[in-house]
């Protein structure tokens, strides 16, 4: 594709895309309320079926996330303001990570500068970076300590501002790293190529993530299951490289069956909401969901100053359990970033964050 029909399509946006991006952010923001209270709690996991829910949401919401960013390079097209965005986050991200250890904007300012790199590529070379990038985290795992800088017990990275720890953080072993999320991107990349948003390709999406997910998860299941042989000692101090880890369809370490199956429910949902949304009706009823996934970039770094300046120190006052507070506290967020995005665009054609980032990078 043309970087001016890459141009053209960037101007008309899809709702699907937009509804997605909403669904994503604001799992990010449950899963995000959970992780930091589920420290408070001590270990607790009570109520169970809150803790079920998250477990769900784990892993797909970023995942998705990531996915969309690369829906957006393809539909935006525009190499040089790409660029511009990615280094914005950057300085943004490394900023943030001194209050959110978890943060994604510094990974995705990398996602966005690699991807810039790969637009000209088909949609099948795309997925094949997308495989490759899967391989590559395989590869890596097995030839450096995955657990190399990481304090587990706190789940801490103090080398994380060491130049070595950088790197390792960045490319395999921090929350988001390139390899294997990397393959996220691609697959993004790979859907628009693809033309997802016309109903013949969005179809076959549907249909064959379900099936993906289903392999995915037969083949975890049966592989997880596999005998751990290493010395004792060793399966404590490298819990993460047993079989039902690097095996199962956790994000920590980031295995083959989780890339698939997240990707899988990235896909699926994308696919979804851009069937639903097709509907003159559909598209109408979810409008405000719409609208809040065109603010994303805001509400991401909100939930962050909501979660440790409001959640925290209410948790550590309360005496309702940690994990019911962040279920409540990500519901209320949730209803707040709907009403307030429907009632900023109706003065505003971008939210705050989203204008700056236009003003300062196009």
């Amino acid at each position: 594709m043309s970087e001016d029909a890459a141009t053209s399509r960037s101007r008309t946006r899809v709702v699907g895309f937009d509804v997605a991006r909403c669904l994503a952010i604001l799992s990010m923001v449950f899963v995000n309320f959970e992780v930091v209270l589920a420290m408070l709690a001590m270990g607790k996991s009570s109520p169970t079926w809150l803790r079920t829910i998250a477990s769900a949401f784990e892993g797909n919401a970023s995942a998705l996330f990531v996915t969309l960013a690369g829906v957006g390079i393809v539909l935006l097209g525009r190499r040089p303001v790409i660029l511009k965005r990615a280094l914005m986050l950057l300085f943004v991200g490394y900023a943030w990570q001194v209050l959110w250890p978890g943060d994604i904007l510094h990974y995705y300012a990398f996602y966005l500068a690699i991807g810039v790199l790969f637009m000209g590529l088909s949609a099948m070379w795309l997925w094949m970076a997308s495989a490759l990038s899967i391989v590559g985290f395989v590869v890596v795992f097995g030839l450096f300590d995955y657990g190399a800088g990481w304090h587990w017990m706190t789940l801490d990275y103090p080398a994380f501002w060491t130049l070595g720890g950088q790197a390792r953080n960045l490319v395999f072993n921090g929350w988001h790293p390139l390899l294997p999320w990397l393959g996220f991107l691609f697959a993004g990349m790979a859907l628009a190529k693809g033309r997802i948003e016309q109903p013949g390709p969005r179809r076959v999406a549907l249909i064959g993530s379900a099936a993906a997910y289903g392999v995915a998860w037969i083949a975890s299941h049966y592989l997880s299951q596999m005998e751990d042989t290493r010395p004792v000692r060793e399966q404590i101090q490298q819990w993460f490289a047993a079989p039902e880890q690097i095996w199962g369809m956790s994000s920590l370490p980031p295995g083959p069956f989780y890339m698939l199956s997240a990707g899988a429910v990235a896909v699926f949902v994308i696919a979804l909401c851009l069937e639903l949304t097709a509907r003159p009706a559909v598209a109408k009823l979810v409008r405000p969901l719409e609208i809040t996934g065109q603010i994303a970039l805001t509400f991401y770094l909100g939930h962050v100053l909501v979660l440790f300046f409001l959640v925290v120190p209410l948790a550590k006052d309360s005496e309702m359990p940690p994990l019911e507070i962040a279920g409540w506290a990500a519901l209320g967020f949730g209803v707040f970033a709907i009403v307030f995005a429907n009632l900023w665009r109706r003065f505003y054609s971008r939210g705050p964050l989203e204008w700056a980032m236009r003003k300062l990078c196009g």
